[in-house]
């Protein structure tokens, strides 16, 4: 079966950044059964992982990041993506209409970019493009 890609405007990816990503990967992988990845990760000279956690093995379930590094000023929470045709015209108008940028947008495994974004009323997604 083919894998469909994410239409704009659809949510396609989340994640939560945390002080002990380790900890909390096992959590979501006792209490859902999601399978752990990790990714490694480097802060200065240091390594580390941050967690793909998998539903099976071609289905994403999300992410579960560590807060250093380029992760450091993300909000401990779940972060839904929503999946744009280009992100800096779609980041544009979220400032121009009162967003507040968290985290600038960037090439994230040479596959999209994002940005992660509050809203107006203080509410706190990301913007992809998922092509």
């Amino acid at each position: 079966m083919d894998k469909q890609k994410p239409k704009y405007g659809q949510f396609f990816w989340c994640d939560i950044t945390v002080e002990d990503a380790n900890s909390l990967k096992d959590f979501y992988q006792e209490v859902v059964g999601w399978q752990v990845h990790p990714i490694g990760m480097k802060d200065g000279d240091e390594s580390y992982d941050d967690y793909a956690m998998m539903i099976d093995e071609e289905t994403s379930g999300g992410g579960v990041c560590t807060k250093r590094g380029v992760n450091s000023n993300i909000p401990s929470q779940w972060i839904m993506y929503i999946n744009v045709e280009n992100v800096e015209e779609s980041l544009n108008k979220a400032l121009e209409l009162g967003g507040k940028l968290i985290k600038e947008g960037r090439k994230k495994d040479g596959t999209y970019q994002y940005a992660i974004i509050q809203d107006p009323t203080g509410a706190v997604f990301g913007l992809g493009n998922a092509d």
